[in-house]
Parts: C-alpha cells; sequence; structure tokens
C-alpha cells in the first residue's frame, strides 16, 4: 500500500462517535485524513482507492486479553503465529497478558517483549504481572514495569487471598494511574474448580465454584479500591450476581472498569456437558441467565471491553479428564465473527458489539486507535458482515487447534486488516 489511499463506497461504523453510514476514508503518512460521506473515489486524484463494495470498514480491534506460550516451546504458540492470526481475526492491538507459564513480571521481561514485538504485524504492548510469579505473595517491580512500557498490570488468572499484598498493589500502582487488571474470584473457593456450582457439576462430581464468589471477589475490590484510590479492573465478568455488584461499584463514582470473555457471551454450562475440554475454561461457563445477563450488560454500557481471552494449549494438555485438563481456548481468530454472530441473531446491535472491541477499551485504557477521527491512527478492519463460513481451528494461523468454537457457523468474515495505513491481513494472506 502506498501512504496515501482511500477506501470508498464502504458502510462507515464507528462506535466512538455513534457513526453508522455510507462513506468512505482517506489514509495519509498512516493516519486517518479524512472519513464521511465525501470521501468518493470520483473525487479523489492520484490517490490509491479500495472499492469496498458496500462492505463495513470500522475501526481495527482491540483486544487486551491474550497468551502466549514459553520460548522454545513444541509447537507452541510464538509472537509471530499470533500476530498473524490477530491479524486475520481484524485486531490491530493485541495485549500480551501475564500466565502462570509466561508471568511478565520483572520490567526486563516487559522491556524484551517490547523489542520482540514492535516488529510484528498488529500492534502488541505487554501487561505486566502484578505479583512475582503471580503467586499473590509479593509486588512485582509496577513502576519499572510501567516505565519499560506495560500498558497495565494483571495476575493472570490468580486471585489474590492477601488482602494486605492486595492493599499495597493497589496504592502503589494508583501512583502511576496504572490499571490492576484482576480476576474476580474467591481464592479457596475457586481453588481447583472447574465448573459452576450446580446440578451438572454435582451430579458428575467436579469441583465448582459458586457463582456468589465472583460477586464477593469484586465486593471486596470495590471496597479496596476505594480505600487506595486504586484503578481495578474486573478481568472477565461472568455472571449475572457480579455485575449487580458492579454496578453498586460504578454508581459509588469508583474507578472500576470490566471487562468480558467472548465465551461467556457465547456459551454457557450446557456446552460443558459433553465434557468436551475445549468448553474447560477461565472463569467456567455459567447459566444462560448469566450469559444474558452479560450482552445485556454490553448495551447498557456496563462493560468496558470484551476479550478474546485467546490462549494457546498443546494436545497433551487437554487430553486429561475434565478437572485435570488444562484451562482456556484460541480466539483471536475468531472474536470479531462470534460478536457478530450475536448481531445476527438480534442480541446485540452492530454498533454495541463493535463498541467493546474498538472505542470501549480505548477509552479504558487511553489508547489513540479505536475510533475514526481525523488524525488517529490509521487502524481499520473492513469487513463482510454477512460472508457464512464454518470456523475449523486447522485451517487457522494459530499454531494451536484448542478452539472452543471449533465447528460454529458464523456470518461475518475479514476482508482486509489495516495497522497505522499499513494492510497486514488480506483474504487468506
Amino acid at each position: 500500500m502506498s501512504q496515501r489511499f482511500a477506501i470508498v463506497n464502504a458502510r462507515l461504523v464507528d462506535p466512538a462517535s455513534g457513526m453508522d453510514e455510507a462513506g468512505g476514508v482517506l489514509v495519509e503518512d498512516h493516519h486517518i485524513a479524512e472519513f464521511g460521506p465525501g470521501v468518493r473515489g470520483i473525487n479523489l486524484d492520484d490517490v490509491e482507492v479500495i472499492d469496498a463494495r458496500g462492505a463495513i470498514l470500522a475501526p481495527a480491534l482491540i483486544d487486551l486479553r491474550a497468551g502466549i506460550e514459553p520460548p522454545f516451546t513444541p509447537g507452541g504458540e510464538t509472537i509471530s503465529s499470533l500476530s498473524a492470526a490477530a491479524a486475520a481475526g481484524g485486531i490491530g492491538t493485541l495485549v500480551l497478558g501475564p500466565q502462570a507459564a509466561t508471568p511478565f513480571d520483572t520490567p526486563e521481561t516487559v522491556r524484551a517483549l517490547g523489542h520482540e514485538t514492535r516488529p510484528m504485524r498488529v500492534r502488541m504492548p505487554v501487561a505486566g504481572g502484578a505479583t512475582r510469579g503471580l503467586a499473590g505473595e509479593s509486588m512485582s517491580e509496577i513502576g519499572l514495569m510501567h516505565d519499560a512500557g506495560a500498558l497495565f498490570v494483571s495476575n493472570g488468572d490468580a486471585p489474590i487471598a492477601d488482602t494486605r499484598v492486595l492493599r499495597s498493589l493497589l496504592s502503589y500502582a494508583s501512583h502511576f494511574e496504572a490499571w490492576v487488571a484482576l480476576r474476580p474470584a474467591d481464592a479457596c473457593l475457586s481453588a481447583g474448580a472447574a465448573a459452576t456450582e450446580g446440578e451438572w457439576a454435582a451430579r458428575n462430581g467436579i469441583p465448582a465454584e459458586p457463582a456468589v464468589a465472583e460477586r464477593m471477589a469484586i465486593e471486596r475490590l470495590a471496597a479496596l479500591g476505594e480505600l487506595t484510590g486504586g484503578r481495578v479492573l474486573i478481568d472477565r465478568i461472568s455472571t449475572e450476581a457480579g455485575l449487580d455488584a458492579l454496578t453498586r461499584a460504578k454508581r459509588k463514582g469508583l474507578e472500576i472498569g470490566a471487562t468480558a470473555s467472548v465465551n461467556s457471551l457465547l456459551l454457557n454450562e450446557v456446552d460443558a456437558g459433553g465434557f468436551d475440554a475445549s468448553m474447560r475454561l477461565v472463569p467456567p461457563l455459567r447459566f444462560e441467565a448469566d450469559r444474558e445477563a452479560l450482552v445485556r450488560a454490553i448495551t447498557e454500557g456496563l462493560v468496558d471491553a470484551v476479550v478474546s481471552d485467546h490462549r494457546p494449549l498443546s494436545v497433551e494438555a487437554k487430553s486429561e479428564p475434565w478437572p485435570e485438563a488444562a484451562a482456556g481456548s484460541t480466539g483471536v481468530e475468531t472474536l470479531l465473527a462470534a460478536l457478530l454472530s450475536l448481531v445476527h441473531d438480534g442480541q446485540l446491535e452492530l454498533i454495541d458489539a463493535l463498541r467493546v472491541v474498538t472505542s470501549g477499551p480505548a477509552d479504558l485504557i487511553g489508547l489513540p486507535q479505536g475510533r475514526m477521527e481525523e488524525g488517529a491512527p490509521a487502524d481499520l478492519v473492513l469487513i463482510d458482515g454477512d460472508a457464512p463460513w464454518v470456523y475449523r481451528a486447522a485451517d487457522g494461523l494459530s499454531a494451536r487447534r484448542n478452539a472452543a468454537l471449533e465447528g460454529r457457523r458464523f456470518q461475518g468474515r475479514v476482508l482486509k486488516t489495516f495497522v497505522a495505513g499499513a494492510m497486514i491481513h488480506s483474504g487468506n494472506n
């Protein structure tokens, strides 16, 4: 692509401004120079023109939670394979989050990852590990990780049981205005849990956590946020009771945000009934009432961002019996398609579905992308909103195949993805 080009005859959808109308975008020097109904091919001289033919043109997606595997893992997900998969999914910004095997808990690691991801197709900032080894026992060097480029800090899947450590973490992070992403779970009630407490788990003898544990955790985190002035990001809220607690905290004016996993928006505990290890997830799949409440929360603006929670795992890690199988699913290639399926089912409006993966996370974290605005980075995605397809992980670009949405039929597929005006994905390339 040239430094100056235009995309015309598109359906422009920009959740940040509420725009949903026909028009085009002119890109100059990596940024949006002009957008709207006035940008038309017949008015452009000496400009490379892409005819969208009525396809949806929106800001490229922002995904705040994805993982990689440790270096030299045989067949493992690398930064390169993850970047290619994300680009194919319409993602322009993908945050690498800490996990037990890759805690990202030192400034040296954060800085090294920053250097390694810089040449990649998508923007790949890093979330630093909030505690050493994500063990919840002592704080990592938050300030130095912030200086090294950490976008925010997270403790991965592990809840922090020690309230003193948690208080210190939130208080210290507040000096840098850094968000602290924390899974809303009680360390004891969720320990070893592989399902949500209920009839199915009881009948099959599966260790389970009660849904109320999430509400309890959010109330605790909100109280500590109020005490310390820290910015609390509820990481993957999943229950109706948790949403009620979040609503109360937001009404108090606390600096509290929330993400939800796309898996929690599409799946419920019935999907786990076949003991398919691809459905072994964190948080565990909840009841249908919880799933419906999450969808409503997006429409109401209560949930700030939806994440893929992309977690690549080996066949061996998923081959254990259900309670022992590793939890997680790949998801960057299906994040957009999954949200569009809710639109086609009439559960979400298109602009709401896109908001939680564009301007929602951008506004939360303070990113310039995720919107159509003059001077904003030209991070864009062109989408055929009606194209039917079936997702097969074996045909994807991710190095792993542990996909909860394997075999699912979708409508809506990425045609092209741009980051800073550069085309990073086109069709099946």
